[in-house]
């Protein structure tokens, strides 16, 4: 009996070989940077609410928020994180642009954003600006909107009268959850009095936002956010798209 091996049959195993080798590079090769940015997505709305929605009082819905915003508070809580450069008596450096940034420590939002690409806080943060900030859902007009309390007055300069920022680096308003606005408005007021971080807390500086709300009352601080809460996500203008 010959103990040659039939040709067909090392064919057959090329051909097994090569088919195992492509499979295995499919299964190694990296996630295109969409993938990743769809990644990135579902690990934001495990706190952040389906579609970047928020349905935790005092969680921030992020969908339809300025790019630029975004992008920059990625950028600090980052910075923030115990790997990163940080400065607590200002600014954090912005990276690409060269522009400062408010510092922003949030123990949750350190961890997540350090483990994001450098390149890929950009893209993740345009496609949070174009999700659907009300989640697609289709709302009643509002025949009486709220009165704006006059606290809210010095608000508008920047974040506009119907709580949608006036600039891509300044953040809407409108819509968002109240607890959340009152929470980041008793902190900034607390930076502005002296107040340090301490291990395991939220902290945020903001030198603008510190001058607005240093002498601000807490009663005031409850009237805006409940003002902002209840405008429409989507604007002035909405109603007139409809």
């Amino acid at each position: 009996m010959s103990n040659r091996v039939p040709l067909s049959v090392f064919v057959a195993l090329s051909m097994i070989l090569k088919v195992g080798s492509s499979v295995r590079a499919q299964n190694t090769a990296p996630a295109s940077a969409g993938d990743q940015v769809k990644a990135a997505l579902q690990n934001c709305y495990q706190c952040h609410g389906v579609g970047g929605v928020s349905v935790i009082p005092t969680r921030p819905t992020i969908a339809g928020q300025k790019s630029e915003y975004i992008r920059r508070q990625l950028v600090a809580f980052k910075n923030s994180a115990p790997q990163g450069s940080q400065d607590r008596d200002g600014d954090v450096d912005n990276g690409a642009k060269g522009a400062a940034i408010p510092v922003r420590n949030d123990p949750v939002m350190e961890h997540m954003a350090a483990g994001l690409p450098d390149q890929l806080i950009a893209p993740l943060a345009d496609a949070v600006a174009k999700l659907a900030c009300d989640g697609g859902a289709a709302k009643a007009e509002r025949n009486n909107p709220p009165a704006r309390p006059a606290a809210a007055e010095t608000c508008v300069v920047c974040h506009g009268a119907d709580g949608i920022g006036l600039q891509n680096q300044v953040p809407n308003l409108a819509g968002q959850q109240r607890a959340y606005l009152r929470r980041q408005l008793l902190l900034i007021r607390e930076t502005a009095w002296g107040g340090q971080p301490r291990e395991g807390e939220a902290w945020r500086s903001h030198p603008i936002m510190e001058a607005k709300v240093a002498r601000m009352k807490i009663v005031d601080i409850d009237a805006m956010s409940r003002y902002f809460a209840a405008l429409d996500c989507r604007g002035a203008r909405a109603a007139v798209s409809k």
